[in-house]
């Protein structure tokens, strides 16, 4: 691993979602840092396990830095719709490797999808504008307070299904952000009534296309 990110992807794209004033910021990168959330975050995944990590998956890539911790690597495996309206007999799984790192603001993940699309997403808690880039962020009802979660997701695909990445990254992913931050809410909203606390991901209903989840 190196000291400093020099990467420079294909494709770049920031997604964020609103961190509510009821909900604890640090509950959701204490989420986000036991990873099977954000991992089952996506609506599509079928089932995941974690793998042996190899040293050199990660020696010469410089997205893991040294000053991270919990470096893990899993096998997710994600039900891809292929014929739309058979549901389940309309699907395949696919097997994306994916290695994770804990971070001072959140969880670096790199996971590496099909026809050669690698992407490398840095998922972070942040005060709200603290990252400058990317959309703005769109409030509703009782999403006043001063945090956001964020991915900035460095992609690199070929030429020819570029476009096609970029158009269905950002809302897939945006979905999945929104989820992440559902289950910490609906978390901490059990806690209070004295309920069970365990890890929860809430249902955020639609499912766009999906891309890799990390």
């Amino acid at each position: 691993m190196t000291t400093s990110a020099t990467h420079t992807p294909t494709l770049s794209v920031i997604t964020r979602v609103p961190i509510p004033s009821r909900v604890d910021p640090k509950a959701v990168l204490a989420s986000l840092q036991a990873y099977e959330p954000l991992i089952k975050a996506n609506p599509y995944v079928a089932h995941f396990e974690q793998r042996p990590l190899d040293v050199s998956e990660v020696v010469d890539d410089p997205f893991f830095l040294e000053s991270g911790t919990k470096l893990q690597a899993f096998l997710v495996v994600d039900r891809v719709p292929v014929i739309p309206g058979l549901g389940t007999w309309g699907t395949k799984e696919v097997g994306i490797p994916c290695i994770m790192q804990c971070f001072e603001h959140g969880v670096r993940v790199r996971a590496n999808a099909q026809a050669g699309v690698v992407v490398r997403s840095s998922y972070e808690v942040r005060r709200r504008g603290e990252v400058k880039d990317g959309p703005d962020l769109l409030l509703g009802p009782g999403d006043e307070g001063d945090w956001e979660l964020v991915e900035i997701a460095g992609i690199d695909c070929n030429f020819f299904v570029k476009h096609f990445v970029k158009s269905k990254f950002s809302s897939a992913h945006q979905e999945i952000l929104q989820r992440i931050v559902d289950g910490v809410a609906k978390e901490t909203a059990t806690a209070s009534a004295g309920g069970d606390t365990g890890p929860a991901v809430a249902d955020a209903g639609s499912r766009e296309e999906a891309l890799p989840v990390v």
